[in-house]
Protein backbone atom coordinates (compact mmCIF):
# COMPACT_ATOMS: atom_id res chain seq x y z
CA UNK A 1 0.00 0.00 0.00
CA UNK A 2 1.32 3.44 -0.96
CA UNK A 3 2.02 6.09 1.66
CA UNK A 4 0.05 8.60 -0.45
CA UNK A 5 -3.61 8.19 -1.36
CA UNK A 6 -4.02 9.79 -4.80
CA UNK A 7 -7.78 10.07 -4.29
CA UNK A 8 -7.44 11.86 -0.95
CA UNK A 9 -4.64 14.04 -2.36
CA UNK A 10 -7.11 15.48 -4.85
CA UNK A 11 -10.03 15.72 -2.42
CA UNK A 12 -10.49 19.34 -1.34
CA UNK A 13 -11.85 18.79 2.19
CA UNK A 14 -10.72 17.20 5.40
CA UNK A 15 -10.96 13.42 5.71
CA UNK A 16 -13.91 12.25 7.81
CA UNK A 17 -13.08 12.50 11.50
CA UNK A 18 -9.73 14.20 10.90
CA UNK A 19 -9.02 17.53 12.61
CA UNK A 20 -6.01 19.80 12.96
CA UNK A 21 -5.85 19.25 16.70
CA UNK A 22 -3.13 21.47 18.09
CA UNK A 23 -1.20 21.63 14.79
CA UNK A 24 -0.82 25.25 13.73
CA UNK A 25 1.63 24.88 10.83
CA UNK A 26 -0.64 26.61 8.33
CA UNK A 27 -1.24 29.44 10.83
CA UNK A 28 2.40 30.39 10.39
CA UNK A 29 3.15 29.36 6.82
CA UNK A 30 0.22 30.74 4.87
CA UNK A 31 -0.39 34.34 3.91
CA UNK A 32 -3.89 35.34 5.02
CA UNK A 33 -5.15 38.29 3.00
CA UNK A 34 -8.17 38.96 5.20
CA UNK A 35 -5.93 39.32 8.26
CA UNK A 36 -3.10 41.15 6.41
CA UNK A 37 -0.84 38.32 7.58
CA UNK A 38 2.28 37.70 5.47
CA UNK A 39 3.60 34.24 4.65
CA UNK A 40 5.88 32.58 7.23
CA UNK A 41 4.76 34.82 10.09
CA UNK A 42 2.76 33.53 13.04
CA UNK A 43 -0.85 34.64 12.98
CA UNK A 44 -1.90 36.95 15.80
CA UNK A 45 -4.76 34.55 16.55
CA UNK A 46 -2.73 31.36 17.00
CA UNK A 47 -2.33 30.06 20.53
CA UNK A 48 -0.75 27.05 22.17
CA UNK A 49 -3.92 24.99 21.61
CA UNK A 50 -4.58 26.18 18.05
CA UNK A 51 -6.58 28.95 16.47
CA UNK A 52 -8.27 31.21 19.00
CA UNK A 53 -10.80 32.44 16.40
CA UNK A 54 -11.45 29.04 14.80
CA UNK A 55 -15.28 29.39 14.69
CA UNK A 56 -15.01 32.79 12.96
CA UNK A 57 -11.74 32.38 11.06
CA UNK A 58 -11.46 33.92 7.57
CA UNK A 59 -12.53 32.08 4.41
CA UNK A 60 -8.94 31.49 3.26
CA UNK A 61 -8.30 29.62 6.52
CA UNK A 62 -11.58 27.68 6.30
CA UNK A 63 -10.90 26.57 2.73
CA UNK A 64 -7.31 25.40 3.26
CA UNK A 65 -6.78 21.71 3.99
CA UNK A 66 -3.21 20.43 4.00
CA UNK A 67 -2.54 17.02 2.47
CA UNK A 68 -2.36 15.43 5.94
CA UNK A 69 -5.75 16.88 6.94
CA UNK A 70 -7.24 15.50 3.71
CA UNK A 71 -6.11 12.04 4.80
CA UNK A 72 -3.76 11.62 1.84
CA UNK A 73 -0.82 10.56 4.03
CA UNK A 74 -2.56 7.70 5.78
CA UNK A 75 -3.51 7.45 9.43
CA UNK A 76 -0.05 7.89 10.96
CA UNK A 77 0.08 11.01 13.12
CA UNK A 78 3.85 11.12 12.53
CA UNK A 79 3.06 12.58 9.08
CA UNK A 80 1.05 15.45 10.59
CA UNK A 81 2.88 18.70 9.71
CA UNK A 82 3.86 19.65 13.26
CA UNK A 83 5.33 16.18 13.83
CA UNK A 84 6.95 15.68 10.41
CA UNK A 85 8.31 19.20 10.07
CA UNK A 86 6.83 19.42 6.58
CA UNK A 87 3.43 20.75 5.52
CA UNK A 88 2.21 19.67 2.09
CA UNK A 89 -0.36 21.37 -0.11
CA UNK A 90 -1.78 20.04 -3.37
CA UNK A 91 -3.98 22.04 -5.72
CA UNK A 92 -5.08 22.24 -9.33
CA UNK A 93 -4.96 25.57 -11.14
CA UNK A 94 -8.41 26.47 -12.37
CA UNK A 95 -7.18 28.20 -15.52
CA UNK A 96 -4.85 25.45 -16.74
CA UNK A 97 -5.93 22.28 -14.92
CA UNK A 98 -2.29 21.79 -13.93
CA UNK A 99 -1.70 20.02 -10.60
CA UNK A 100 0.86 21.32 -8.11
CA UNK A 101 2.28 19.80 -4.96
CA UNK A 102 4.16 22.09 -2.58
CA UNK A 103 6.08 20.96 0.50
CA UNK A 104 6.99 23.58 3.11
CA UNK A 105 9.82 22.95 5.56
CA UNK A 106 8.72 24.00 9.07
CA UNK A 107 12.15 23.93 10.69
CA UNK A 108 15.69 23.75 9.29
CA UNK A 109 16.69 20.20 8.39
CA UNK A 110 13.16 18.77 8.40
CA UNK A 111 13.37 17.77 4.72
CA UNK A 112 16.41 15.60 5.53
CA UNK A 113 14.65 13.31 8.01
CA UNK A 114 13.98 9.74 6.83
CA UNK A 115 10.24 10.22 7.45
CA UNK A 116 10.08 13.41 5.38
CA UNK A 117 12.14 11.84 2.58
CA UNK A 118 9.70 8.88 2.50
CA UNK A 119 6.75 11.27 2.22
CA UNK A 120 8.48 13.30 -0.51
CA UNK A 121 9.35 10.14 -2.44
CA UNK A 122 5.75 8.92 -2.19
CA UNK A 123 4.38 12.30 -3.29
CA UNK A 124 6.82 12.36 -6.22
CA UNK A 125 5.16 9.18 -7.52
CA UNK A 126 2.12 11.41 -8.20
CA UNK A 127 4.16 14.17 -9.90
CA UNK A 128 6.79 16.82 -9.21
CA UNK A 129 6.99 18.33 -5.74
CA UNK A 130 8.15 21.92 -5.16
CA UNK A 131 10.14 22.33 -1.94
CA UNK A 132 9.94 25.60 0.01
CA UNK A 133 12.94 25.52 2.33
CA UNK A 134 12.83 27.21 5.71
CA UNK A 135 15.62 29.59 4.62
CA UNK A 136 13.55 30.84 1.67
CA UNK A 137 15.08 28.73 -1.12
CA UNK A 138 12.88 26.82 -3.56
CA UNK A 139 13.80 23.60 -5.35
CA UNK A 140 12.10 20.57 -6.84
CA UNK A 141 11.92 17.01 -5.58
CA UNK A 142 13.46 14.80 -6.83
CA UNK A 143 15.21 16.80 -9.60
CA UNK A 144 17.13 19.47 -7.69
CA UNK A 145 19.23 19.24 -4.57
CA UNK A 146 18.35 16.38 -2.28
CA UNK A 147 17.72 17.27 1.34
Amino acid sequence: MSLVSADRLRTPGAAPGRTCGDCTACCTLLAITELHKPMRRACDHVGRDGCRIHPTRPASCRLFHCVWLRGALGDDDRTRPDHLGVMVDHFVERATGEAHTLAFELWPGAFASPEARAVLDALAQQGPVALAWRDGRWSAWPDDEAP
